[in-house]
């Protein structure tokens, strides 16, 4: 279970006041701070409240009338204002020297994706919706080629769920109200579509190409290895680093050549380091399917255990035929 952002930097606020946090916990919250407006408050407000009481502590006013005291921080007079500000007044610099630390600090668009695809690594469950942002320019184009109902063709309002690196399903709806459902548990690969027979494969990759690549590959199903390949194969470059929400970076292709899609946009958590939003635009358009796509968290709960096995998923006399 993830430990929450705010109790996260409250914990990092207070070693690094009582002076006995180390260089990582430092960092980690100068990292923060200059993420998330949120979080320099949080620390702000810390500091705040430590120094009064240390100074009232000191000067034996708890002992006096405590009650007095902790009311006038909820209602401070115009003196007590004062002396708010005359010790907010360091405390603001030490944010803007904090801030300027890490302006000067290297925030490479490369070491992002690392931290990303390491996030990636871990098994922790995501739950994305699919949504088409540009459909073909020729949606009724034929495609027997492709089978009567070609994945690629009804992404909008997919459900794709992720664990780890090798762990996925896709759930889309077909025109005939057919739900087809593919997925991988990590050992194998599987498919089913309506009340027909399942399709089991040995190969964990076996139902997870042929949409979109010119060699086939359906790499946004594993999300590790669209963030791979971009940091390696697209020029980089930051959208927005420096809002309080999420950060933005894009990656346009080195070559023609390469293919996958044209650009991609991956906003993200930098206080969690969870990909939330990743739009994929001007995808090869040799298999059909749109030309833009967006996959957009919906949720980071953890699911049931046996969530990527084809047999939560249908009932125990489904035909299974398996394939070689």
């Amino acid at each position: 279970m993830n430990e929450d952002p705010d109790t996260t930097v409250d914990d990092l606020s207070l070693r690094v006041i009582q002076g006995i946090a180390d260089e990582a916990e430092r960092a980690e919250l100068l990292r923060l701070m200059a993420a998330s407006a949120d979080c320099r408050r949080r620390f702000a407000d810390s500091a705040i409240l430590h120094g009064m009481l240390a100074r009232e502590g000191r000067s034996g006013s708890f002992a006096k009338d405590a009650n007095t005291y902790f009311q006038r921080l909820e209602h401070p007079s115009a003196g007590f204002s004062h002396q708010l500000k005359r010790f907010l007044l360091p405390v603001a610099a030490l944010l803007l020297i904090s801030l300027f630390v890490l302006s000067i600090l290297p925030t490479r668009a490369g070491a992002a994706l690392d931290q990303l695809i390491g996030k990636m690594d871990e098994s922790h469950d995501r739950t994305y919706r699919i949504q088409v942002i540009e459909a073909p320019q020729d949606a009724s184009a034929s495609h027997a080629d492709r089978g009567r109902f070609p994945v690629a063709n009804y992404l909008d309002g997919a459900t794709l769920w992720i664990r780890g690196e090798k762990e996925f399903l896709l759930r889309q709806s077909l025109p005939n109200g057919q739900v087809r459902m593919m997925g991988a548990d990590g050992e194998q690969s599987w498919s089913m579509r309506g009340d027909e027979p399942l399709h089991l494969s040995k190969d964990p990759d076996r139902f997870s190409r042929a949409m979109f690549t010119r060699k086939g590959d359906i790499a946004f199903l594993d999300l590790r290895t669209q963030l791979h390949e971009l940091k390696e194969l697209y020029q980089l470059s930051w959208m927005d680093r420096t809002s309080s929400g999420l950060w933005k970076l894009s990656g346009t292709r080195n070559s023609v050549d390469q293919g996958g899609p044209r650009e991609i946009e991956v906003w993200f958590d930098p206080c969690t380091e969870i990909l939330q939003r990743m739009i994929l635009r001007q995808l090869p358009r040799a298999h059909g399917g749109p030309r833009s796509i967006a996959i957009i968290l919906q949720s980071s709960d953890p699911l049931p255990t046996d969530w990527f096995q084809h047999q939560r998923h249908h009932e125990p006399e489904r035909t299974i035929i398996e394939e070689p």
